[in-house]
């Protein structure tokens, strides 16, 4: 955490916020030392005192992260479940008691010292690199502080830098813990192991009904039915509405005239191009080509490339002069020297794709779809406010459905959108947002219809609602055998298996084991625990390495329903533990222990400073924000 302090400090934004959220540790030692009295401070440290516009300020810092994390400004509720209240003051607090210990032990800069940290800091230079008053007084009006609340924290800031740096600078972590860490990430096994699947165990017979009964009671939660509604829906869309047999002819051949350019294919040509550092170098490669030299051969003898724009039209080209060039030429032909964006250019058409147009007898029933989806449109637009008219009207759903010529279809679905068979339901219209209306209104209510895609709709009318609730065996006999049988050969194969452990812990053959199952051993050589996940399964790969050099363990198999049987046969720690330890790790560790001896340094000075918060205090500031 210093060093990401330490690194913060070189932005504006930490500059700015460091002063009130330097950290994030609980403040031990206040509990309910709230006192009433005069509300202009939330809290104080010794003879340091938090204002209303640092908690406002801290308060609204924290109010937008947790809005950036919901997509929204929290509630006052959500604020307080979140712990901003706490969080916020422990913060505050463990500032002023640091800001306390600085002013005792005589920390600070002198004026100009802050005036050149302020000057330094790049958020606030011009772009020829100096410091800008106007930079400067934007960015802090953005950040909604004044210059003198800036000023005030950024001296804060900088006493809290120096005890901080006294505190954790230079500490590393133990060489041991290091050493022990990298033995843990580096030690690699080999595991020989057989996979055991069910089919090992004898085939289970269907269960007595005492039996079943007694299964079924012990898990009957497993087997309650969600919550089911039934609703009526109508679908409104103009594909739907759309019937291209009402276009005549003469609306064909009418908008084709109309439209005649949408259906013609522009000239295209494969245009290929040099350019030159200069007009020297571009006019002694024309001469070449002049000469009879192959453009290929001139552009190798100029040291340049041959660039392909492939087959495109005139509009494809983004430099005019280029464009007007090449479709200039005649195929095969090259240019003289144009002056392109980018430098002189000769070019070369080796393709010509004349102009074409389709013919209206081709494109006719294309056109006649999109006419009569336009035609479709508008008699949805017809549909849907015959049908909101009818129900304003008092007409039922059923009614108002079919006097604006839409199919009504009757459904019963849980919230997933499964029947009671737990079959996903066919073809639901957006489905997603039809179930989520569906399951939050209620019988009789004139539901606001989904909008979906550029010009649909579903309207929807709720039924009737069957509530959740426990079935009878009889209504789930078949997956409670299925799920029986299953448990019980599980059980069966557990059974089976811990057999098997036994007669390898005993000295057994994991070859004998594998040959008397049926099944192949396998190896994973030289696994570590983070590579043997990928193999084995973490599962397994805790049990390989949870003893020593021939540990015999069970765990679950990469396949549902499956078993590992495995037996450790080599243990080999890693001959540089050092290596094993990456970076970032040591950041990490370097970090926490830093962060624990500034905890215990903050800890010290709490215990060490009189603290008191003021709730009357904390309402004002908060006060401020509304």
């Amino acid at each position: 955490m210093l060093n990401t302090l330490r690194d913060s400090v070189k932005g504006w934004t930490a500059k700015i916020l460091l002063g009130l959220l330097v950290l994030s540790f609980a403040v031990w030692g206040i509990g309910d030392a709230f006192q009433t009295g005069k509300a202009t401070t939330v809290a104080s440290a010794g003879d340091t005192e938090v204002s209303l516009q640092d908690y406002a300020l801290a308060y609204s810092r924290a109010s937008q992260r947790l809005a950036q994390q919901l997509g929204r400004q929290p509630t006052a509720e959500e604020a307080q479940m979140f712990g901003i209240d706490q969080g916020v003051i422990s913060q505050l607090v463990a500032g002023a008691v640091l800001d306390e210990q600085g002013r005792n032990i005589g920390l600070g800069l002198s004026e100009e010292q802050l005036a050149r940290l302020i000057a330094e800091d790049p958020s606030f230079h011009d772009a020829s690199g100096n410091f800008s008053r106007n930079a400067f007084r934007n960015i802090l009006a953005n950040a909604g502080m004044s210059e003198q609340d800036y000023i005030r924290t950024k001296a804060d800031e900088a006493v809290r830098t120096q005890i901080i740096d006294a505190i954790a600078e230079g500490v590393e972590t133990p060489a041991a813990f290091a050493t022990a860490l990298g033995l843990y990430n580096g030690e690699r096994r080999t595991v020989e192991y057989v996979t055991l699947s069910p089919s090992i165990v004898t085939p289970v017979a269907d269960p007595s009904d005492e039996v079943l009964a007694t299964y079924f009671e012990e898990n009957k939660a497993n087997y309650a039915a969600p919550e089911y509604r039934s609703f009526a829906y109508a679908l409104l869309t103009p594909e739907a509405l759309s019937d291209p047999s009402t276009i005549a002819d003469e609306q064909v051949a009418a908008d084709y005239e109309q439209h005649r350019a949408n259906y013609v294919t522009p000239e295209q040509r494969r245009v290929q191009q040099v350019v030159f550092p200069d007009r020297a170098a571009a006019d002694a490669a024309q001469a070449q080509l002049e000469a009879g030299t192959a453009f290929e051969v001139a552009a190798v003898q100029a040291g340049r490339s041959i660039v392909d724009l492939g087959l495109v039209a005139r509009s494809a080209i983004p430099d005019q002069a280029l464009a007007d060039a090449a479709f200039a030429l005649a195929e095969g032909e090259t240019s003289a020297v144009v002056d392109g964006r980018f430098g002189p250019v000769l070019l070369r058409v080796s393709e010509i794709q004349p102009e074409g147009a389709r013919p209206m007898e081709e494109v006719s029933e294309e056109v006649r779809n999109e006419l009569a989806l336009v035609a479709a449109n508008d008699a949805a637009a017809a549909a849907y406010n015959a049908f909101e008219d009818a129900r304003a009207g008092g007409a039922d759903f059923e009614e108002a459905a079919r006097g604006a010529g839409l199919t009504v279809v009757t459904v019963e679905a849980d919230r997933q959108g499964n029947d009671r068979d737990e079959t996903p339901i066919a073809n639901l219209p957006a489905e997603q947002e039809l179930l989520a209306g569906v399951f939050e209104t209620e019988p009789g209510l004139d539901n606001v219809p989904i909008n979906f895609g550029s010009n649909s709709y579903v309207f929807y009318d709720l039924l009737s609602i069957t509530p959740a609730g426990d079935r009878s065996l009889d209504e789930v006999r078949d997956r409670v055998v299925a799920d029986w049988k299953a448990a019980e050969t599980q059980r069966l194969l557990a059974e089976r298996i811990e057999g098997l452990r036994a007669e390898l812990e005993a000295g057994g053959s994991l070859d004998a084991i594998a040959a008397e199952a049926g099944v192949a051993k396998q190896t994973a050589p030289a696994i570590s625990r983070q590579s043997g996940a990928g193999e084995l399964g973490q599962a397994a790969v805790a049990a390989a390495f949870g003893g020593g050099n021939g540990t015999v363990a069970t765990a679950p198999g990469p396949t549902p329903g499956t078993q590992l049987l495995l037996q450790v046969t080599e243990v080999a720690p890693p001959a540089d533990p050092a290596s094993n330890v990456a970076a970032n790790e040591r950041q990490q560790m370097a970090a926490m222990l830093q962060d624990d001896l500034l905890q215990s340094y903050v800890t010290l000075l709490q215990n060490t400073y009189p603290v008191s918060i003021n709730a009357a205090g904390i309402e004002n500031a908060k006060a401020m924000l509304r």
